[in-house]
């Protein structure tokens, strides 16, 4: 084990072997410099080429870029330029050689040791503010630093290497912000009548050269302190720390933590100081990524995380809080305010089961309070700390690309070699008259409630629909839930999707099927839904609206065009390989695929992290996805319904064993339910199956593992299920194949051997 050690061990050493050597050829210039008389023989560079014509001039324009880099004295050289070639040629040529020396040593600067130094000063907020600011404003910075000459030129060159202005600014900030000085001092070279006078570095020659030369210099100190002084606030303007100036964790100003979490509890700061914390300064970017990751849900946490520890160089962007939808205002705060809405309409059904609870009473503040208690608890999983701790620089600002390999946030550019969009979707209303004016709650701001309406009405009977109208009847409103659709869970089997319905409406929750909402308006304090149902009008008055219905993909502001990624109403565009039209960089998740669940996005991010970095081949059309409806009972689903079978050019067989079948679910008092297989027809390979129990989301894995590995419902026969359990009805279907199979000819076969045996 030792030698692979030495052997990681010696790159380690070689950087530092190299900047050693560069410190110590910088300290033997500058020595040399000090020691020599360099400005001798600059004087005398300068009576030589005075006399060399163009071929003088061409020589003069690469010592004095030579000098540049070397730290020599340019003063002499500028003003050798004017008594050698006048103010014209002189600026030119001076103006010419100390730009391109200045890039020579900003490249070098920027070579040699930002990634050292970035590395050890980048956690320094004053630093990261200068640098952010430089990567900014990066033109109007070098601009305002090269018209004050209290900036040392030479050393200025290599220092602005060490942020993250980016050449072309560096560049155009140069040529402008020189000119003036150049001509000044090319100028009052021109008025020097003698090398004495050049190496004394003034000039003399009469009293209005003398009056001349105090006019400029006064001029010139006066402008210096005035340009300093701007360009001083300047840059306090610009690297004024704009995150919010309360950095104590867990504190944030109410106007901006209002667009993040709400209500202001102790629970939603813990949330806060997880996900988004409050004061974070964005880490300094490393010069190129293997990875940078734009969105911090599933998919992008999952790629990040995974792509981290396979050794890769990540970068993550999240411009609003990490954990996405799911930990924030999906999967964990709803399934926290069911479980709770459960509990409650199991405690008043508890006489069917000869226990008798009186006085149930639900208190939704505390309701609500768990649920921001819990999520608080397990948001850490999904923070900036433990991200850091995994390697991963978390930038948290709006990220938007700027070429087919950079990405920009918060001022500062990111190189990547690969890319994944990972930016979610988010919840949409329809367009329906007067609702923005009425106001209405999403599944991102209904958990944000702590008093429950008393009357609500909610728009679209999908699965988010059903589980909230369900929930929030059993915690104690009035629910109407308005769904233009022929069925609750339009894309489910219908018999499961009856059975959910006929549960709502034993539970108090009124369900309009067919529904068209014509307009939104408020009477009073009420707010109320006109709807038309077969060409008559009806109204909903209620204390909220929640819809339920619409997610849009989070393509916008995301600089998309200048990367080459193609998108659509549906998201990002890709392949079946998540690759996007810009072959480096891939999409997962929510804004790149149909199926928007959490658990598929994290599936998806896993085929990101194989092909992106690893030049894999694996196709998210391969996936067997399930998916669960979380009311009571829970509806689950994996693979193809008979309608889409049969459109894929599969004849079916479809084998149904009710739950009333079923001993577990009878003693539990589930029994309105079934599980549904569908079989390609003649044998007993699995194409969908749909099951409707009080766990269905528990048992659906098992259907799902078979089809993922090819095994046969006759397959699962053999699997021994511990009785009693609902998920014994998987093996009945089983058990239903092979009755199935025994036709009245093999029965007839079969028996007849039995006799022959019998009479041996």
């Amino acid at each position: 084990m030792s030698a692979p050690s030495a052997v990681g061990a010696e790159p380690a050493r070689s950087p530092w072997v190299k900047r050693l050597a560069a410190v110590a050829l910088l300290a033997a210039l500058l020595a040399a410099v000090r020691l020599l008389p360099v400005e001798r023989w600059l004087v005398d560079f300068v009576a030589w080429v005075r006399g060399a014509g163009v071929r003088g001039m061409i020589v003069f324009a690469l010592v004095y870029g030579l000098a540049t880099v070397l730290f020599l004295p340019g003063v002499i050289l500028t003003l050798g330029a004017g008594f050698a070639y006048g103010v014209v040629a002189g600026t030119a040529v001076v103006w010419v050689a100390s730009n391109v020396g200045a890039v020579a040593a900003f490249l070098l600067g920027r070579t040699l040791a930002r990634d050292a130094i970035a590395a050890r000063i980048g956690t320094n907020p004053r630093f990261a503010a200068i640098d952010r600011a430089v990567g900014t404003q990066g033109l109007k910075i070098v601009l305002l630093v090269r018209l004050s000459p209290v900036f040392p030129f030479n050393l200025l060159n290599y220092a602005l290497g060490l942020t993250r202005v980016t050449l072309p600014d560096y560049v155009v900030g140069s040529l402008v912000g020189m000119l003036p000085g150049t001509v000044m001092y090319v100028y009052l070279g021109s008025l020097v009548t003698n090398l004495t006078e050049l190496a004394a570095g003034r000039p003399s020659g009469g009293a209005a050269q003398q009056a001349f030369y105090l006019g400029g210099l006064v001029a010139t100190v006066a402008v210096t302190l005035y340009v300093t002084r701007v360009a001083r606030r300047a840059l306090a303007d610009a690297t004024r720390d704009r995150a919010p100036a309360c950095a104590a964790p867990g504190a944030q100003a109410p106007e901006a933590r209002a667009s993040l979490v709400e209500p202001d509890d102790a629970h939603s700061r813990a949330l806060l100081s997880h996900l988004h914390p409050p004061g974070w300064t964005n880490p300094t970017p490393a010069a190129r990524y293997d990875l940078v990751v734009v969105g911090g849900g599933t998919a992008g946490l999952v790629s990040a995380a995974g792509a981290a520890g396979l050794g890769a160089r990540v970068a993550l962007v999240e411009r609003h809080l990490l954990g996405g939808d799911c930990l924030n205002v999906g999967c964990v705060p709803s399934k926290a305010v069911i479980a709770a809405a459960r509990e409650a309409a199991a405690a008043r059904e508890a006489a069917a089961f000869g226990v008798h609870a009186r006085g149930v009473e639900v208190d939704f503040a505390a309701v609500m309070e768990r649920m921001r208690r819990l999520r608080a608890g397990l948001a850490p999983h999904d923070g900036v700390e433990r991200f850091t701790r995994l390697g991963v620089d978390v930038f948290l600002g709006a990220g938007r690309f700027t070429g087919p390999t950079t990405l920009e946030v918060d001022g500062q550019r990111l190189s990547f070699v690969r890319a994944v969009i990972a930016t979610g979707a988010r919840a949409t209303a329809p367009p329906i008259p007067g609702l923005e004016d009425v106001g209405y709650l999403t599944n991102e701001t209904v958990f944000w409630l702590t008093e429950l309406p008393h009357r609500l009405a909610v728009v679209g009977a999908g699965p988010i629909g059903c589980e909230l109208a369900q929930a929030f009847g059993r915690l104690g409103s009035r629910v109407t839930a308005l769904e233009m659709l022929p069925q609750v869970l339009g894309k489910e089997d219908a018999d499961a999707a009856a059975i959910v319905e006929r549960r709502l409406r034993a539970e108090g929750v009124e369900i309009v099927l067919g529904a068209r909402i014509e307009r939104a308006e408020r009477r009073g304090p009420e707010r109320v839904l006109v709807y038309d149902v077969a060409g008559a009008r009806r109204e909903a008055v209620c204390d909220a609206i929640l819809v339920g219905a619409g997610r849009a993909p989070n393509v916008e502001g995301l600089g998309l065009e200048a990367a080459g990624v193609a998108h659509g109403r549906d998201g990002v565009t890709v392949n079946d390989y998540l690759q996007t039209t810009n072959r480096r960089i891939y999409a997962a998740g929510d804004v790149a695929s149909r199926f928007k669940f959490t658990h598929m996005a994290d599936a998806l991010a896993r085929i990101v992290l194989a092909n992106a970095l690893f030049g894999g081949r694996k196709k998210a059309s391969a996936l067997h996805v399930p998916w669960c409806t979380y009311t009571s009972p829970e509806v689950a689903h994996v693979g193809l319904s008979p309608q889409e079978a049969e459109g894929r050019g599969h004849a079916v067989d479809t084998i149904t064993i009710p739950l009333a079948d079923v001993d577990r679910a009878v003693l539990d008092g589930d029994e309105d339910g079934f599980f549904r297989f569908h079989l390609a027809r003649g044998s007993d390979r699995l194409l969908g199956a749909t099951l409707v129990s009080a766990h269905a989301g528990e048992t659906i894995s098992e259907v799902t593992l078979a089809m993922t590995r090819g095994l046969g419902l006759a397959t699962l026969a053999g699997v021994i299920h511990p009785y009693p359990t609902v998920a014994e009805a998987i093996r009945k279907a089983a058990d239903e194949y092979n009755r199935r199979r025994l036709t009245p000819t093999v029965k007839r076969v079969l028996g007849w051997w039995l006799a022959v045996r019998r009479r041996m």
